[in-house]
């Protein structure tokens, strides 16, 4: 049965997905993963979680047990409206902001289209446009954001780009926040080549420093939102925010019977209430201390560079490994060795290769600490005779 199995055909999409490792939250538990950007289980007591079931809030008990519409709970969908200030048809409920993203690359990618982004880029839209048959280019950036000129000379260059996808509040895996200045000459640049601007802001309620601010949607900007980071990744609820026709479009696409209004009902409280608000304002203290934290104990770490971008928001800090470690073999090391799980940069893009993404949102200070006290041991392990002999001829000061 099983080797009949394996001979039957399979689609291009199923090809394209094996090169990509599934999501393994159960493995990750039992290492010291730097990896994976998760919330702070600890967190998740700290919110006020109302009644699932509860009519308090307007939606009577047989339509939070029965299917829902392609684009959501009428009432969350009108909440969500008002929180953004858009019309209650510019926006659609998604699972999470993993479903929302292949909805947009079902809407707008044919195999061989181009979808632009910077590099680095966030590992999880990469796999799911890349799946999709897109050809990924990925751009220089600065502290600015995305490279114009570069981004310029590449939409004259490729006639099939369909979307530029970023994360402008903040970033990821950098951390850094893009200036809605910034992205709003992006956006113009974008539609005078009839490219959709996607902006993934499922990190933008979590400012670590004063407030983030990014262009709203309309025209050929769409903007994708998510609970995951704010309250938990397990309600599995996202939303997109875009033109109706847009949304109309999307929800073409949606073959299911809709987000689970019982979930929805669960974010329709919290945004009523008021809770999800005070929980979002004790986030940003709790995250923007881990972040000093694993600042202060990076500054004295030995195997990356002590000159990065403090992140202004998100879960993760990006660091250049030191000069002389090559990164495949400190990286596999790290993971065999002494349970220290990395992602080698290059998995962000091309130029990336010597960098690593740690993040900071979901281990506890102590396995931080110890994790990054591994790497500095395979470090000396493996590289201190290279760095005590660039000291000795004073090419590098200890």
């Amino acid at each position: 049965m099983n080797e009949k199995a394996m001979n039957l055909p399979v689609s291009t999409r199923s090809s394209l997905a094996q090169g990509f490792a599934p999501f393994n939250y159960s493995g990750a538990k039992h290492v010291i993963n730097f990896g994976y950007g998760l919330p702070d289980p600890v967190m998740f007591s700290e919110l006020a979680w109302p009644d699932a079931l509860s009519q308090n809030f307007g939606v009577e008990t047989a339509d939070l047990l029965q299917y829902t519409d392609a684009v959501g709970l009428p009432k969350l969908r009108s909440g969500l409206a008002q929180r953004y200030n858009v019309q209650h048809e510019e926006v659609i409920l998604t699972v999470g902001a993993s479903q929302a993203l292949q909805l947009l690359g079902d809407a707008w990618l044919d195999p061989g289209d181009v979808v632009l982004t910077e590099d680095p880029s966030y590992l999880g839209a990469l796999r799911i446009f890349s799946i999709a048959g897109a050809t990924i280019v990925q751009l220089g950036m600065s502290a600015d954001g995305v490279d114009l000129n570069e981004l310029e000379s590449t939409l004259r260059r490729y006639a099939r780009v369909k979307i530029f996808y970023t994360t402008p509040a903040f970033h990821n895996p950098t951390g850094r926040q893009i200036s809605r200045a910034h992205m709003a000459r992006v956006a113009a640049m974008l539609a005078q080549h009839g490219v959709a601007l996607v902006q993934d802001l499922v990190y933008s309620e979590l400012p670590y420093n004063g407030v983030a601010d990014w262009l709203p949607s309309g025209g050929n900007v769409i903007n994708v939102h998510s609970i995951s980071k704010v309250a938990g990744p397990g309600l599995r609820l996202g939303w997109v925010l875009a033109d109706s026709d847009i949304i109309n479009r999307l929800a073409r696409l949606k073959c299911d019977g809709g987000v689970s209004p019982i979930v929805s009902n669960i974010v329709l409280a919290l945004l009523q209430t008021g809770e999800l608000g005070a929980h979002i304002a004790r986030l940003r203290q709790h995250y923007r201390a881990r972040r000093d934290s694993m600042h202060t104990l990076l500054q004295g770490s030995r195997f990356c560079e002590p000159e990065y971008l403090l992140p202004s928001g998100g879960f993760s800090f990006w660091v250049r490994l030191n000069p002389g470690i090559e990164a495949k073999t400190f990286i596999e090391a790290a993971r065999c060795e002494h349970d220290v799980h990395l992602v080698h940069g290059g998995h962000y893009g091309p130029r990336s290769g010597h960098h690593v993404r740690l993040c900071f949102s979901y281990l506890p200070m102590n396995l931080i600490e110890e994790g990054l006290r591994r790497l500095d041991k395979l470090h000396a392990k493996l590289y201190g005779r290279s760095v005590r002999t660039l000291a000795e001829n004073g090419r590098l000061e200890l």
